[in-house]
């Protein structure tokens, strides 16, 4: 009986573990270089780990950047014939704070989808400006 008692404890704790962290998404670093004259870039792709009805944004910080004190960020997916289409607004102004910063998404991702980070140097510049930070599809 106790040891069935034990069992049963190590299970349920197991599926405890399993079923809390379903909830969190990968979190991807990225470092890059941002172009010249408000230039973007593609800098980072990851997997969605949560559906649709359960996270309606993305998540992203800066920890560095060489010029300026936002930059502007958001999400793609992959699409037919290799278009790009946007999954958030395009003007979405991320401060270089070194915070986390949530982004609604205006179409969600399912789960699993590829989510491919854009960023966009707002600033007009005669240089790259280089660029690093974390972020999550969620």
């Amino acid at each position: 009986m106790k040891k069935k008692g034990k069992l049963m404890a190590i299970a349920t704790l197991a599926f405890s573990v399993v079923f809390a962290t379903s909830a969190f998404a990968v979190t991807a670093t990225f470092t890059g270089s941002l172009p010249a004259n408000q230039g973007d870039t593609e800098i980072s792709t990851a997997a969605r780990a949560n559906d649709a009805t359960a996270v309606k944004y993305f998540s992203i910080k800066i920890t560095k950047l060489d010029s300026g004190t936002a930059v502007r960020a958001w999400t793609e997916k992959e699409g037919a014939w290799g278009s790009h289409p946007n999954l958030s607004d395009p003007y979405n102004q991320v401060a270089y704070d070194k915070a986390y910063h949530t982004i609604s998404y205006d179409t969600v991702p399912a789960k699993g989808t590829n989510v491919i980070l854009n960023l966009d140097n707002p600033i007009v510049t005669s240089s790259s400006v280089a660029v690093e930070g974390e972020w999550s599809p969620n």
